[in-house]
């Protein structure tokens, strides 16, 4: 396996221990145990923990934005692109995985590394939203004055019911999540919530 290979699987694996064990405990030791590798390995990859956390965070956000990219490049309207990524984004979606991110956000209160790469994450998922939110203003279907701060407040509604289903362990069917969901972005945007109903309705995009 190349050098790169590598450093992807290793990510991948430090990514899923994340997942199960917390980012404050997970050790080099237990993503090299569970990859039947050295320890010595993971450090001559990444150095120290505090590294390889930061890349698999890192890695987890580049194949996220990726994924929103190629929703933003398919056909149809500003409001079908805009309330596919947004159904994605939500918490009952498949994007991001929402437990590494609520995990991610409580270390980087203390450590301005990983503050920094979750900052400029959330600065290019609230621009490409932006973005669809602009287009859909140009075309008239949006009256908004400000398409950034819209998109701020929308993704910050969306992080918010992140943390009440990841952390508080909030019980929210999907349908009800969903009508607050359509309902808060139609009165951001200016319309009517029957008017984000695309083509289809909030299909999850796999």
């Amino acid at each position: 396996m190349n050098a790169q290979a590598r450093r992807v699987e290793v990510l991948s694996e430090t990514l899923r221990q994340i997942r199960e064990k917390g980012m404050a405990v997970v050790r080099i030791s237990d993503v090299a145990t569970a990859m039947d590798v050295s320890p010595a390995l993971i450090i001559y990859h990444f150095e120290t923990k505090e590294n390889l956390l930061v890349e698999a965070l890192r890695h987890a956000a580049e194949r996220d934005l990726l994924k929103l990219h190629r929703i933003m490049r398919e056909a149809g309207t500003s409001t079908d692109r805009l309330m596919a990524a947004l159904d994605w984004y939500a918490p009952t979606g498949q994007a991001r995985g929402w437990q590494i991110w609520v995990d991610g956000w409580a270390a980087a209160m203390r450590d301005k590394a990983l503050a920094k790469v979750l900052s400029d994450l959330q600065n290019q998922w609230t621009d490409e939203i932006a973005r669809v939110i602009d287009e859909g203003v140009l075309a008239g279907d949006f009256r908004v004055d400000d398409p950034r701060d819209t998109a701020t407040r929308i993704t910050s509604l969306l992080d918010g019911l992140a943390v009440r289903i990841v952390v508080h362990k909030e019980k929210l069917e999907r349908d009800v999540l969903r009508q607050w969901i359509v309902r808060q972005v139609a009165w951001e945007l200016g319309i009517e919530a029957q008017d984000l109903e695309p083509s289809g309705s909030l299909t999850r995009t796999s």
